[in-house]
């Protein structure tokens, strides 16, 4: 009979599975504040602005590269691409009652109004009501979208962290 060695216990299994989850919650962390600067810089630089079709899809593209290297890197699961593909859209759409009511406002050079581009507002319906009847006043802009992305990979990844302490061996 051969006795455990210490790295097959469950508690250095646990302190494993633990330091992994906290590594990985501490770079998704780190690593959404840089696409959120990344997105300020894209914005905000005027290097970026000067041909609106390649700022649109350069922009976008730059901030989707960040977000899916971000979940590839940390994450790979296809349940956490599919959850954060879809706080990506239904995010930032979340936010227009909001940005519409006064509560906070993006910048207005910033506004591609993505996915909206397209919509055509009736008046006196329920989206008018809580919109208003002029999308061009939100501001939406399509790179909130991977921003979210990125959160939402926070979130998965420290929910994952915490869930590792509450399977600790008592």
């Amino acid at each position: 009979d051969q006795l455990p060695t210490s790295s097959s216990s469950p508690s250095s299994s646990f302190m494993s599975n633990t330091l992994v989850a906290r590594f990985k919650a501490v770079a998704a962390v780190l690593t959404t504040a840089m696409i959120i600067e990344l997105s300020q810089y894209l914005e905000t630089s005027q290097s970026f602005h000067d041909d609106t079709s390649t700022f649109l899809f350069g922009n976008v593209g730059i901030m989707l590269m960040a977000a899916l290297s971000q979940w590839a890197l940390l994450d790979g699961t296809l349940a956490a691409l599919l959850s954060a593909s879809l706080v990506s859209i239904g995010g930032p759409l979340s936010e227009l009652p909001f940005v519409a009511h006064g509560f906070w406002h993006y910048l207005p050079q910033a506004g591609d109004y993505l996915p909206l581009a397209g919509v055509e507002w009736g008046n006196g319906n329920l989206v008018a009501g809580l919109l208003g009847t002029n999308y061009h006043d939100l501001a939406l802009s399509s790179i909130t979208g991977p921003c979210y992305f990125a959160v939402t990979m926070d979130a998965i990844a420290l929910g994952r962290w915490f869930d590792t302490n509450d399977d600790k061996p008592r």
